[in-house]
């Protein structure tokens, strides 16, 4: 049990960060940004988005920004579904892994 956790979709990718080896921190402020789900290996920003929060317009803009503030900054963002972590985590964990790949070469 991890108290950073605010959903069990955010403890699913947990468990798939820690299995793919790599490091990253949960519930982070950046400045400009706000606070993201988690950053992995100092550059890239996972956000797990459900319909709940990012369904309406208004939130999905506000993502956007958040994800163009990110990336002026240096930061890559993979936003993920809840509904895909929850019911297709084989092709999220493969998503990270091959970001993570890619960005070690």
């Amino acid at each position: 049990m991890d108290r950073s956790a605010e959903s069990g979709p955010e403890t699913i990718v947990r468990l798939m960060l820690r299995s793919l080896g790599l490091r990253w921190e949960a519930q982070v402020r950046i400045p400009l940004v706000g606070r993201v789900d988690f950053v992995v290996a100092k550059w890239l920003i996972i956000e797990c988005d459900s319909k709940a929060h990012h369904s309406s317009w208004d939130a999905q803009r506000e993502d956007r920004r958040r994800d163009r503030a990110a990336a002026a900054a240096g930061y890559g963002t993979l936003r993920l579904l809840a509904e895909d972590i929850l019911y297709r985590p084989d092709t999220v964990q493969a998503a990270i892994a091959g970001l993570a790949s890619r960005h070690r070469r």
